[in-house]
């Protein structure tokens, strides 16, 4: 079987977003569920998978994917927006005030870093 180049999951990864973009998050779930199962180290691809199944009403896979993503370090602020959400799509509102500092507080840390 011929392996997938990066094109190709290039072209899948756009398509997950183009089905987000216009409204059909079921369609970019299954999508960038496919992008991460062929290539499970591509941290962009994690955090869009999680977005999609926020979107898509399944913030209990949603907070999974942003497991996988703390644990393997992922340094982007934009993983405590969507913990934040997806708290907030099961009710954990503490938890998501919670995430959302973080995010705020990473934010800020990267304004600063960057006029330094």
């Amino acid at each position: 079987m011929k392996r997938l180049n990066k094109d190709s999951l290039e072209v899948m990864r756009l398509l997950g977003h183009v089905f987000l973009l216009h409204g059909r998050p079921d369609q970019a779930l299954v999508m960038l569920r496919a992008v991460c199962l062929l290539a499970p180290d591509d941290l962009r691809a994690l955090r869009s998978l999680a977005l999609a199944a926020i979107r898509a009403g399944q913030a209990g896979e949603a907070l999974r994917t942003l497991d996988k993503l703390r644990d393997s370090g992922d340094p982007s602020p934009v993983v405590h927006l969507l913990q934040g959400q997806a708290f907030t799509a099961t009710g954990r509102h503490a938890d998501a005030e919670r995430a959302f500092d973080q995010f705020h507080a990473a934010r800020a840390a990267e304004k600063t870093t960057v006029r330094a």
